[in-house]
């Protein structure tokens, strides 16, 4: 590393006392080394246009050619960073020109090294999003929905990193003691932790949520808390949208430690129905229906026929009616599809009913009077009362 950096002082120097003698060519004094100044950023100018539209763009071609998007838009990310960096060079070649005083010669070279130092941490910031578009193959391994939020979670933790960094380096930069600031908040580390824990926790909570995959974006899950669609899976919280439209914001550390249903994990659909017919149909028509009634989702196509329950059968004795129990599953798990087809299922089943000359139930009480109270047995008695009345 000594080798490297007494490599560059050497080439530093030695171009600076290239450009001194084309000063002195151009008849030296302050009024030639403003003009050298000013041909000097006007160099640097050019050569950086050259290499943005130049370099750059052959190497942008060559990727997108072999089909790498990802160097190509890292290359663009780099692209406005890299310019202001030639310039910065330039500005300090043409400060060197001009032997300005040592206290105004140091605050620029200063300000160039921390505006060299920006320009990295700027390049990198902006390469973050593309080079997270390479994560695509690892992250669709857990799902669309899940492995976006995996892209954006790596996002925002890669860029707050270069934030704080770059923002360590520049408060050194200005010769503030950063170290011996991060050593006093070791002292309230502890009221720190404990004031931060809940933030910890539902941070571990977010990780638990992408590494199980819980759930993603887009799902529709129900805890004791709420049920809706997933919005979004953050580090601190997830936000669900719940079927009445408002928003519910979650704490990830609540959701990891309760209950969570997927309903869209579901391979099928189920349909519970219950089909009450008159007590007065026959035992024939009952065997009748109930057969019917099983050939009827065997030969549909939207019934699912294997690895789920399919179940016809007489259950019970009703109050009003002599009850028949169905259970089994849709292939489709779509909602709206899932009405339609029972909705189809609903008139095909009473169809099936009315083709055995049999009839739904419906609640019903029949009043059964042993006697008739004396007052009211003989009618003349109330013909005679009238009579006297009148």
């Amino acid at each position: 590393m000594d080798e490297i950096t007494t490599e560059l002082g050497s080439l530093n120097e030695e171009v600076i006392g290239h450009m001194n003698t084309w000063v002195d060519l151009l008849g030296g004094g302050e009024v030639g080394r403003w003009v050298g100044a000013a041909l000097v950023l006007l160099i640097f100018f050019i050569f950086k246009r050259v290499l943005v539209r130049g370099a750059l763009g052959i190497l942008r071609r060559i990727a997108q050619q072999r089909a790498q998007s990802m160097i190509a838009n890292v290359l663009d990310a780099f692209a406005l960073p890299l310019q202001a960096l030639v310039m910065l060079l330039g500005v300090y070649f043409a400060t060197e020109l001009l032997a300005l005083p040592d206290a105004i010669n140091t605050v620029g070279m200063d300000a160039i090294t921390l505006a060299s130092a920006f320009c990295v941490f700027w390049a990198l910031f902006r390469a973050v999003e593309p080079v997270a578009v390479s994560l695509n193959r690892l992250v669709g391994r857990f799902g669309a929905g899940l492995g976006d939020d995996l892209r954006q979670f790596f996002i925002r933790g890669v860029k707050t990193l270069i934030v704080v960094i770059g923002g360590v380096i520049f408060l050194e930069g200005w010769g503030i003691d950063v170290s011996a600031f991060l050593g006093g908040l070791g002292l309230a580390g502890m009221a720190v932790a404990l004031a931060a824990k809940d933030s910890v926790a539902n941070i571990f909570g977010g990780l638990t949520i992408f590494a199980d995959n819980l759930y993603k974006r887009g799902d529709w899950i129900e805890t004791p808390h709420f049920e809706g669609t997933v919005e979004v899976v953050g580090l601190r919280a997830t936000k669900v949208r719940t079927f009445a439209k408002a928003l519910v914001t979650m704490p990830n550390a609540q959701i990891v430690d309760s209950p969570v249903i997927n309903w869209s994990r579901m391979t099928h659909r189920r349909i519970k129905m219950v089909i009450g017919l008159e007590y007065r149909t026959t035992a024939k028509q009952m065997e009748a229906i109930v057969e019917k009634l099983r050939m009827f989702l065997k030969e549909d196509d939207d019934v699912a026929q294997t690895d789920v329950a399919q179940m016809v059968h007489l259950s019970d004795f009703g109050a009003s009616s002599i009850n028949i129990n169905l259970y089994y599953f849709t292939k489709t798990t779509d909602w709206v599809t899932w009405r339609d087809i029972r909705n189809r299922h609903i008139i095909a089943f009473k169809r099936i009913v009315e083709e055995e000359g049999a009839a739904f139930a419906f609640p019903s009480q029949s009043l059964y009077v042993e006697t008739m109270p004396e007052t009211l047995s003989n009618p003349n008695d109330d013909l005679r009362s009238t009579q006297k009345i009148g």
